[in-house]
C-alpha cells in the first residue's frame, strides 16, 4: 500500500513584506493578489521579492525538517508569496522543491488563505470559498444572512491517486477563539458540519472512502493532557464519523500539543489531522511527528533542540507547530 508523509503548518502571517508605494505601479498588491497561474506566479517572483523577513527562514526550516510529500498550509496571503517563500527559502533547506504550489482566494478579510505545497500535483482541486449556508443546509445564526459562506477561508480540497489507491485532502482554518472560545464555538461547528456535508456529497459511503480533513481547527480535543469537550469540532468527530490521528497515536497525553497559549501557559493542538474510519483502521497507531524546534523560547514545556537565532517571543518559525503524519493508504 502507498505510504503518504503529509504536513499541516500555519506559517502565522506569511504575508507579502515589500515597499509597493515605491516601484510606482498603481494597485501592485491588489494584482499581485489576483495571480492566480504558478507560472505567472514564478514569473513575478523574478521580479520582486515580496519577502523580506529573517523569520521567514525558521518557518521554511521548519517545513523543511518535515521532509514531507504534502504540506497543507494555513496563513498564507497569495500564491505570489507561497512561490515566493518556496523558492527563496523553502528549497535552500528541503530536499528537493514542490512540483505543485496550491493556492485559491478565500474569504479571510486580513487576506490570509489556505494553500497546499506538493511533490505530486492533483487530480484535481476544488475551492469551496464561495460555499453558502444554504447551499449545504445549514441553519444560519441568528446575525447570519442564509447566503453567508461556510467557511471564514475556504475548505480546499485535493484530489490524489497513488497507484490506483483514490485520497482526497480537505484543507481547513475554521474561525478563531478570538473573542472566547464558547463565544465563537458555534461558528466552528458551522465549518465542521460544512466539512462533513462535503464529504458526504462526495462518496456515497464515507466511512469507506480515503479522506483525511487537516489544518488549524482553531479548537482542541485536549489540553493540557486532559480531555476537554467544549469544542466546537463534534459534526466531524462526533460518533466516529472522523477519527483525530494524535489521538490514536502512541504520545503521551502530555506530548500531544501543537500550540502554546502563553497568557495561561498552556498547551494543547489547535492541528489536526481527521482520518475518515477506513483510513483509521489501515492505521490504527499513526505515525505522528509534531516539529518543534521553531517555537519561541517561553513554550517552556519544550526542552529539545531550537533553530539557531529563535527568539522568547520571536524571532520564530510561528506560533504553530508543524504537525505531520505518515500512513498508509
Amino acid at each position: 500500500m502507498p505510504v503518504i508523509r503529509l504536513t499541516s503548518f500555519n506559517c502565522e502571517n506569511l504575508m507579502m513584506r515589500f515597499a509597493f508605494d515605491k516601484v510606482g505601479i498603481p494597485q501592485l498588491r491588489r494584482k499581485l493578489t489576483m495571480v492566480s497561474d504558478q507560472d505567472a506566479a514564478d514569473a513575478v517572483d523574478g521580479a520582486f521579492n515580496v519577502l523580506s523577513e529573517d523569520d521567514r527562514t525558521l518557518t521554511a526550516q521548519a517545513l523543511a525538517a518535515t521532509g514531507s510529500d504534502i504540506c497543507a498550509l494555513q496563513e498564507v496571503e497569495n500564491l505570489v508569496t507561497l512561490t515566493a517563500f518556496h523558492n527563496r527559502y523553502l528549497r535552500r533547506w528541503s530536499r528537493s522543491g514542490y512540483q505543485s504550489r496550491i493556492l485559491r482566494e478565500g474569504n479571510d478579510g486580513r487576506g490570509i488563505d489556505v494553500a497546499a505545497l506538493s511533490r505530486k500535483r492533483p487530480d484535481d482541486i476544488i475551492s469551496h470559498a464561495d460555499v453558502t449556508l444554504t447551499d449545504l443546509g445549514i441553519v444560519p445564526l441568528p446575525e447570519q444572512s442564509a447566503h453567508a459562506p461556510v467557511f471564514r477561508r475556504d475548505c480546499l480540497q485535493l484530489e490524489f491517486t497513488f497507484g490506483d489507491t483514490p485520497l482526497t485532502i480537505f484543507v481547513c482554518h475554521f474561525k478563531s477563539m478570538h473573542g472566547g472560545r464558547w463565544e465563537t464555538r458555534t461558528i466552528r461547528a458551522q465549518e465542521a458540519l460544512g466539512v462533513r456535508r462535503l464529504i458526504e456529497r462526495r462518496f456515497d459511503d464515507p466511512a469507506e472512502a480515503n479522506w483525511i480533513v487537516c489544518g488549524d481547527l482553531n479548537d482542541f480535543l485536549e489540553k493540557d493532557g486532559e480531555v476537554d469537550t467544549g469544542h466546537g469540532l463534534g459534526p466531524l468527530v462526533d460518533g466516529g464519523f472522523a477519527l483525530d490521528a494524535l489521538m490514536m497515536s502512541d504520545k503521551p497525553a502530555l506530548e500531544r500539543w501543537t500550540h502554546h497559549y502563553p497568557d495561561e501557559d498552556s498547551y494543547a493542538a489547535l492541528d489536526h489531522f481527521l482520518l475518515s474510519p477506513a483510513l483509521a483502521r489501515k492505521n490504527p497507531r499513526p505515525d505522528m511527528r509534531i516539529t518543534r524546534s521553531g517555537l519561541p523560547w517561553r513554550a517552556e514545556r519544550y526542552t529539545g533542540m531550537r533553530l539557531p537565532g529563535i527568539g522568547w517571543t520571536a524571532p520564530k518559525a510561528s506560533d504553530h507547530c508543524p504537525l505531520t503524519i505518515e500512513f498508509e493508504i
